[in-house]
Order: C-alpha cells, then structure tokens, then sequence
C-alpha cells in the first residue's frame, strides 16, 4: 500500500513525490444543500453555519485521482488542512 502526501505551494498545489501519471491536485470548496460548510471541531470534521471571522474556519477538500490503486475504479485521494490530512 502506498502513502501519497500532499503539499501546498504558494500559487499551485502539487504533489510531493508525484506518480508519473498524476500532475494536479484539485482544491474544492464544499456544502450541502443548507449552505453548511465544512470545517473540524475537536478533531472531527463537521458541517455548520460560518459567518464573520469564521468563515477562515472553512476546510477546503483536496483531492487527487489515484490512478495506482485500482484505475479502472476511478479511486480518490481526499485531504483537508491543505493536503496535509487524508480523510478515510
């Protein structure tokens, strides 16, 4: 089983020791249909209102194609804190 991990440069995201086949990172912003955001309380990633200074509490969701494990499948790669934390 490899381990990829994430890093943010200053204007792109790439990946650090990137597979041939992968070249980018996406960076999303994601709610549901209530306009919750997401965003981590005590560890734990939760959807709630954001308003204010909170809004810089919102996580943006990183994902990369994994095109080493299973291709056919089309799997996923999803990270919070830029990259640095996959969510499982």
């Amino acid at each position: 089983l490899a381990l990829l991990f994430l890093c943010a440069e200053a204007e792109s995201f790439a990946l650090c020791h990137a597979p041939t086949l992968q070249t980018k990172v996406f960076q999303y912003r994601i709610w549901d249909v209530n306009q919750k955001s997401l965003y981590l309380r005590n560890d734990q990633l939760v959807a709630g209102h954001l308003q204010g200074a909170n809004a810089a509490l919102e996580e943006k969701v990183f994902w990369v194609p994994n095109r080493a494990f299973e291709p056919t499948r089309l799997p996923v790669i999803l990270g919070i804190q830029n990259g640095t934390r996959c969510l499982a």
